[in-house]
């Protein structure tokens, strides 16, 4: 649902992503900020940290009304929600990604260096796993650029609960300003900065009174250095839509536990015969049964109370609810025996959706990595000055999915491809090259020095070795 501001200057759709009138070389308003940042506390941050306690496995059944004493009252945490994103983000990311200048086939090896520079001082692979992790359990994140001490440029990810930014309301529009603040839990203090186009601002203040402006300063950036990840436009978590098949999952396990508590204190009936305390401690003790009836007529009746058993319905409930769970959040189950014995063909269909929903995630990162370039070119300190965005377009960012891989397969399909395709692109296939550039570099001086190394033997042949063999 769509949050409503005060201000006519402020919009938001149903995925939560806020807009703002266009505000030119201008600061928003003061009131216009604290009305955005209330928004965020208090209805985006409580679906965030909803979903952040479930990724730490500290789902609603911990919290549900105790059962009356005597009953056993098991609380049973299955984390799907961990496992879910985890095994999402090694697929994903685990293999780190490849940063490299590629300007249609031409490359440029001193830009190479120094986007190699740019990604260790930021460990950006390292950054991009984190940002891949935040956004499968709050469906966005964030990355903040700016210069330290030592004028690198650095980036830095963010928490969503701590920043969010304001598009434009235009088509396509950029950031028109970001936020980033931290608020105190005891008295509700607020203090943070806004980055614009144009400048950097600090402020505090408070939810009820509102925030003042502080100090501001030029952005040396030109532009908001603060950039969103995401996976979709729905701004949804990885496990966001089967939290209900989750808590399905953990209260079936905890009453399973229930009934062999109960079972475990199973209440002895005996029907027909008067017992003293002695007599049912000598049967404990001796673990003989042997009493008299009161009624001769009748015979004397000793069992247990038994209690329906669902089990069969439980087990089969269970295997639909946790295939479910796997099925609408498109991670593959590696617990599934097909993933020991598979061929790869068969383990590539078993991947299929899971490998769809990462390609999409992967063009949305890509995007967000282009800007994110864009930004740290347009500064021209660790990465060279370029305000036109041209060399941002040219720097690729290639991922690899972490999955069982057949080098043999890929070596013949490399050599395949030395037909049709370029040596670089060929070797790619290879999923142990990490490289491609350094791979056809090595393989060039290896010839050479090959060629050498026969010029040199045939060079210490001489003219009368060869009249010497006529003899």
């Amino acid at each position: 649902m769509a949050i409503n501001f005060n201000s006519d200057r402020l919009s938001s759709d149903e995925n939560h992503v806020f807009y703002s009138e266009s505000i030119g070389d201008d600061l928003p308003a003061e009131t216009d900020v604290n009305e955005l940042i209330n928004a965020h506390a208090n209805r985006l941050n409580n679906r965030y940290n909803r979903l952040m306690n479930y990724y730490l496995g500290k789902h609603s059944i911990l919290r549900k009304l105790a059962k009356a004493k005597g009953k056993p009252d098991n609380r049973l945490v299955i984390n799907f929600a961990k496992e879910l994103v985890d095994n999402e983000v090694g697929f994903f990311a685990g293999t780190p990604v490849k940063f490299d200048y590629d300007n249609n086939g031409h490359d440029n090896n001193e830009l190479d260096q120094r986007i190699a520079d740019f990604v260790a001082i930021n460990d950006l692979t390292d950054t991009i796993a984190e940002l891949a992790k935040q956004v499968d359990i709050f469906g966005r994140s964030y990355t903040l650029l700016y210069q330290d001490e030592d004028s690198n440029t650095r980036v830095a990810p963010i928490d969503p609960r701590n920043a969010f930014a304001v598009y434009g309301t235009q088509i396509g529009a950029p950031i028109e300003y970001a936020v980033y603040y931290t608020q105190r839990q005891r008295n509700g203090t607020i203090s943070g900065t806004l980055y614009t186009k144009h400048s950097v601002v600090t402020f505090h203040g408070s939810a009820s009174a509102g925030i003042q402006y502080d100090e501001v300063t030029d952005n040396l950036f030109t532009n908001v250095p603060l950039v969103e990840f995401f996976a979709s436009i729905e701004r949804q978590g990885l496990f966001e839509q089967v939290i209900s098949l989750i808590d399905a999952v953990d209260m079936a396990m905890s009453n399973k536990g229930n009934d062999i508590d109960y079972f475990s204190n199973t209440i002895m009936k005996v029907i027909n015969a008067k017992l003293r305390k002695e007599t049912i401690d000598e049967m404990i003790d001796k673990r003989v049964i042997n009493v008299p009836s009161v009624d001769s007529d009748r015979q004397v009746d000793i069992d247990f109370l038994n209690k329906p058993d669902a089990d069969l319905i439980q087990e089969h409930f269970l295997d639909r609810a946790i295939d479910a769970i796997y099925t609408k959040s498109n991670v593959a189950n590696f617990n599934d025996d097909v993933f020991g014995n598979a061929s790869g063909t068969a383990l590539e269909f078993k991947l299929q959706s899971m490998s769809n929903a990462a390609n999409m995630k992967e063009r949305k990162f890509k995007l967000s990595i282009r800007q994110l370039f864009k930004l740290a070119f347009a500064i021209g300190a660790t990465l060279p000055l370029d305000m036109t965005g041209e060399l941002a377009k040219n720097v690729k960012a290639t991922f690899k999915r972490t999955v069982p891989h057949n080098v043999q397969d890929e070596a013949t399909t490399a050599k395949t491809l030395l037909d049709v395709v370029d040596r670089k692109t060929a070797i790619s296939a290879i999923s142990t090259v990490d490289d491609p550039d350094a791979v056809i570099k090595a393989r060039d001086e290896e010839q050479r020095n090959n060629a050498n190394n026969a010029l040199a033997t045939l060079g210490d042949v001489s003219e009368n070795d060869f009249k010497g063999g006529d003899k």
